[in-house]
């Protein structure tokens, strides 16, 4: 009778590692997939940040909060994490056209209360 419930047991904790693992893994995957501003775009701490036409994937880490204009524009961006534009609430326009958008998570910009020109023409 103990047998099964430890064999159980066992299998049961052999998968939460694994699980556990996978998320780690995933986790790091992500972080050293992302691209540093500095890197790609130029004056990332300035109130103009230009990452424009970089081929970038995903939004650059390290853009400034006191950023007011912030060109993505003509990148290959095809998804926005929920969160990724929260800290630039000085942010007053913001270039997204001309990249593989297809939809927005809910609340993307709500933390934008400074926004006044938001360009998506030429996404999917």
């Amino acid at each position: 009778d103990m047998m099964p419930k430890m064999a159980l047991s066992r299998g049961f904790h052999f998968h939460v590692v694994l699980l556990v693992a996978a998320l780690v893994n995933s986790h790091f995957r992500t972080e050293v997939n992302a691209v540093n501003c500095t890197a790609v775009c130029d004056d990332c701490l300035a109130e103009i940040v230009s990452c424009y036409s970089r081929n970038l994937e995903s939004v650059p880490t390290g853009i400034g909060a006191q950023a007011k204009q912030l060109y993505l524009d003509q990148n290959q961006l095809s998804a926005l994490p929920t969160g990724i534009f929260h800290h630039m609430t000085n942010l007053q326009t913001l270039y997204l056209n001309e990249n593989q958008l297809s939809a927005l998570p809910t609340g993307i910009f709500d933390h934008l209360t400074n926004l006044q020109g938001l360009y998506l023409y030429q996404n999917q």
